[in-house]
């Protein structure tokens, strides 16, 4: 089939096959290509209008103000935590239940900072988080089996870390026939230091299975608050 383009051949187009070259038998050469036209050029994209360029900078303006009150604002007005994700912030006193009913309760919603030594856990979800203190006969989760607190005239110490370890690897625990049981330390960091930050709290946590008994018969309690360094 001849795919040659009706009429005649455009001589102006240094591209344009023009007439066909015949071989010596004045047969056609089987290496004519049929003309192709060229491709249109691309126009140019409109321009956005003034409206259009004017509500996408109103739009943005909500995006960037949305940002600011929602993500930046609560992360410059938390409270600082310590390296532990304890939060440090004054709360006020929970009151305590002297005579606990038959579900055991003490306290409800008691933060970390007022969580007595030897006090049983529930609801308890980590060392920086508030949690139910019971009556240890009940079923816990954690346990505060230990507790000291640095120096006030103290700088912050260094090996603030090891220093914690060493104090909770102290404490003696009961076993426990139904719960595997690891010690969690909550220390304070440079930061939380320089504001009055001078709790170390040991935690015995039940990470499988459930406590109901309390693993300590006195727990480990140290006040250096009022110490002063000799030199």
């Amino acid at each position: 089939m001849d795919t040659r383009p009706e009429g005649p051949p455009d001589e102006s187009r240094p591209d344009s096959p023009g007439t066909p070259e015949t071989s010596d038998d004045g047969a056609p050469d089987e290496r004519y290509v049929p003309y192709l036209p060229p491709r249109p050029a691309e126009e140019p994209a409109p321009a956005a209008s003034p409206i259009r360029r004017g509500w996408w900078i109103a739009a943005t303006a909500v995006v960037v103000l949305a940002l600011v009150v929602f993500v930046l604002v609560p992360l410059l007005s938390s409270p600082r935590e310590d390296g532990s994700g304890e939060t440090v912030e004054s709360s006020p006193a929970v009151s305590r239940n002297a005579e606990p009913g038959l579900d055991g309760i003490v306290a409800r919603e008691v933060p970390p900072v007022q969580v007595q030594p030897g006090d049983c856990l529930t609801d308890f979800d980590s060392v920086g988080e508030p949690s139910t203190v019971v009556e240890c006969t009940r079923d816990h989760e954690a346990q505060l089996v230990g507790r000291k607190l640095w120096p006030t005239a103290r700088a912050f110490p260094e090996d603030m870390r090891a220093d914690a370890e060493r104090f909770c690897a102290t404490i003696e625990l009961a076993s426990a026939e139904n719960a595997q049981v690891i010690v969690e330390i909550s220390h304070p960091a440079e930061g939380t230091w320089a504001e009055g930050d001078r709790r170390v709290d040991c935690l015995a946590v039940a990470h499988e299975g459930t406590l109901d008994t309390s693993l300590v018969a006195d727990p480990a309690f140290e006040d250096w608050t009022d110490h002063v360094d000799e030199g």
